[in-house]
């Protein structure tokens, strides 16, 4: 730690309490600054693109209903009711993984649950974009941390740990790809919930 003249040209004595000052001030500053769900850290607030998105809820989704396999947290703009948040608007879906994962356990899902809740036909319309997004993922390790974002004019960006692996174009497509999570069918119910409850911020 570099040391601040100011600081040490006071007394021993306000030194300390300064010193004590300081570091309570930042824990209070970091805690406010993060949610917690199931022991793991999340962002109350991001900026995407130019826009402040900010946490609304964490969902967990288990294995058979004892192991967990990953959180997920629906990052939105505050003023957009979450009921709407399928439509036109930023978005971001942050995944923290508790098992290692393989790419193709994405990869082989994506279209039965994404017709799950847009239909068939739909689905089938939209599947070159399904597999240029498919190509993206990655195997994944305990700890990791997958985000898909969804910018408007522009796509659904995904990234393996803050590093961009790319972006696939189509608001039409980013609707009915977060529908997985987001849409009437979702993968896990429970899941939902919690990513549509405030109050899985603190738990």
């Amino acid at each position: 730690m570099k040391n601040f003249s100011p600081l040490f040209a006071i007394s021993k004595k306000s030194r300390a309490f300064f010193f004590c000052f300081f570091i309570c001030a930042s824990t209070i500053s970091d805690n406010a600054l993060a949610a917690e769900n199931s022991g793991i850290q999340y962002r109350d607030q991001i900026t995407v693109d130019g826009r402040e998105l900010s946490l609304h809820g964490i969902g967990l989704l288990k294995w058979k209903y004892l192991v967990k396999v990953y959180l997920v947290g629906l990052y939105k703009p505050g003023n957009v009711p979450v009921e709407k948040v399928l439509e036109d608007i930023p978005k971001r879906l942050e995944y923290y993984f508790f098992v290692d994962m393989k790419a193709s356990d994405f990869q082989d899902t994506g279209f039965q649950l994404m017709a799950r809740n847009v239909g068939e036909e739909k689905a089938k319309s939209l599947l070159e974009e399904l597999e240029a997004l498919n190509s993206l993922y990655q195997d994944v390790k305990e700890g990791q941390r997958y985000t898909l974002t969804y910018l408007p004019g522009k796509g659904v960006e995904m990234a393996l740990d803050d590093e961009v692996l790319g972006l696939v174009q189509g608001a039409e497509f980013a609707g009915a790809y977060f529908s997985i999570w987001l849409g009437p069918d979702p993968v896990s119910k429970s899941l939902q919930e919690g990513i549509f409850d405030p109050a899985t911020k603190s738990q």
